[in-house]
């Protein structure tokens, strides 16, 4: 059953009171987060009023589908999230002055590369740092820089991360573009395809709020051309699936598709011109990595690396 928030008129401004007005602005909604915290929605309510007058600016914008964060309540989020992410940190900080790195970190790394990246990633962190706990998330491209964005990661591996403000980015490796089908909807056995063959192909794409989609919407402008876009879904698990189905053709990078999953998969890769993304580890400029998340930055720099060079991880190594 929801408890009511109790009072406190101690003055200022607590890490219980950030911590609720930290899940409203992540949720957009007063009952979503009323739900997560397990307290009433009017006491919830009641407890933004306060907060408000205490600082004699509004945190929030009210409308038809919940909240929004005014100018204000960003500053206040953003410091926030950095305050309650330090406080959590604080018994593994001073716990690692005595000992190896130690504590929680969360990664979100982009769905085309996950299936390749995040097992061995786990494993290695686990060998070397028992002491860590890496909380691993998958995403597409614009899921995983929100994640970021809003704290709720330590790091990500992620596209286009140049397009993005705030973040410290480090360039790791790029990847190339293919179109991928079932093997009985291509013809001949060229390993290479003209992005202007690929028009007339059924498609199936994320939308146009995707990275993905945003450079390939790009390209059929540059190159005068249309594309075919049949089905948009966002979801790496659904896209692959449409295709081994057969039911459309998929622009995607290389390692979209693991090597066992190609059996009843043919691949061409792009060219005229050629379609290639930079992936990069990023994390907040403003928000400095603790030791733990600075070791596993570190793994996944070594782990990119030689994954590259042995090529389970097809792409050109950037570092």
């Amino acid at each position: 059953m929801p408890q009511a928030i109790e009072e406190d008129n101690s003055g200022g401004m607590n890490p219980r009171q950030l911590k609720y007005f930290v899940e409203i602005a992540r949720t957009g909604s007063m009952t979503t987060a009323a739900s997560a915290l397990h307290i009433a929605q009017p006491a919830l309510s009641h407890h933004v009023a306060m907060m408000e007058k205490e600082l004699g600016v509004s945190l929030f914008k009210r409308h038809a589908r919940g909240v929004q964060l005014t100018v204000q309540g960003q500053l206040l989020f953003d410091r926030a999230t950095t305050i309650l992410r330090q406080l959590d940190r604080l018994p593994d900080d001073v716990r690692e002055a005595n000992g190896s790195p130690r504590g929680v970190v969360s990664l979100c790394i982009v769905s085309s590369v996950a299936l390749v990246v995040a097992m061995p990633l786990l494993q290695l962190t686990t060998e070397r740092f028992p002491g860590i706990q890496l909380q691993l998330s998958m995403g597409m491209s614009r899921e995983a820089q929100s994640m970021v964005e809003t704290r709720r990661v330590d790091l990500a591996l992620l596209p286009t991360a140049f397009e993005l403000t705030r973040l410290k980015a480090t360039p790791v490796f790029e990847e190339r573009f293919c179109l991928f089908g079932h093997r009985r909807l291509f013809n001949g056995k060229s390993t290479t395809i003209a992005f202007r063959e690929i028009a007339d192909r059924p498609l199936v794409m994320p939308d146009r709020d995707q990275d993905l989609r945003k450079q390939i919407e790009r390209t059929a402008l540059a190159q005068n051309c249309a594309i075919n876009v049949r089905y948009e879904l966002n979801n790496s698990e659904l896209l692959r699936a449409a295709v081994r189905e057969g039911l459309a053709f998929s622009i995607m990078p290389r390692n979209a598709f693991p090597l066992a999953d190609l059996k009843d998969i043919a691949l061409r890769e792009i060219t005229d011109p050629v379609l290639a993304r930079t992936q990069s580890i990023v994390s907040l400029e403003d928000h400095p990595l603790s030791p733990a998340g600075e070791a596993v930055r570190q793994i996944l720099l070594e782990l990119i690396s030689t994954l590259t060079m042995n090529g389970t991880l097809k792409a050109k190594l950037l570092v």
